[in-house]
């Protein structure tokens, strides 16, 4: 006898046959694989991951505003007079950006997705410009390790806001279900 179970969310059919305990599964099938990546569950994830990025990169900012404010000068991208206003203002809108997008906004997730793309273009032009700044100034001043003077910290830091940027469009992809942007109720 036969049974066959059907998992929504692993895009795999498998047919269990009891006599032999064998189990066939199928291949998972592009639409498959697009639903689990729209799934509910899956959105929330990324939507509160991508909020936990901001809240937290946002707050350890606003704890040294000073110290951010030394890392944005390195850049030389900022007028030195805007400076104090910039290292007060770019952790707050990203606290914000992060809090909103967490209660489901649709505006949170256009200012993260602002945000990264800003900071993708900051960080493109300081690697294009061979700068060689070891703290990105993505997180709290200070906290790259030492040997990261190269300019690889701001290498890093570009990947890792594609990785964002990613996360961003996966969340507009997911926008039809509104899985993305709502917190689901108990």
């Amino acid at each position: 006898m036969q049974h066959h179970k059907n998992n929504r969310f692993d895009g795999c059919a498998s047919i269990v046959d009891h006599r032999t305990m064998s189990v066939q599964t199928t291949v998972i099938s592009p639409s498959r694989l697009r639903d689990f990546a729209l799934a509910r569950p899956v959105l929330f994830t990324v939507r509160l991951a991508l909020a936990a990025v901001y809240i937290i990169a946002g707050a350890t900012k606003l704890y040294d505003v000073r110290g951010f404010a030394e890392i944005v000068n390195m850049y030389g991208i900022v007028p030195i007079d805007l400076l104090p206003f910039v290292a007060l203002l770019l952790p707050l809108v990203e606290v914000v950006a992060g809090v909103a997008l967490l209660a489901g906004r649709d505006w949170g997730l256009a200012l993260v997705t602002a945000l990264t793309v800003l900071f993708l273009a900051v960080l493109g032009y300081a690697i294009w410009s061979g700068l060689s700044i070891g703290d990105c100034g993505c997180f709290a001043p200070g906290d790259i390790p030492s040997g990261h003077d190269d300019g690889s910290a701001l290498k890093e830091a570009f990947i890792r806001d594609l990785l964002l940027l990613a996360g961003s469009l996966h969340l507009y992809l997911g926008r039809h279900t509104r899985a993305a942007l709502h917190v689901p109720h108990p």
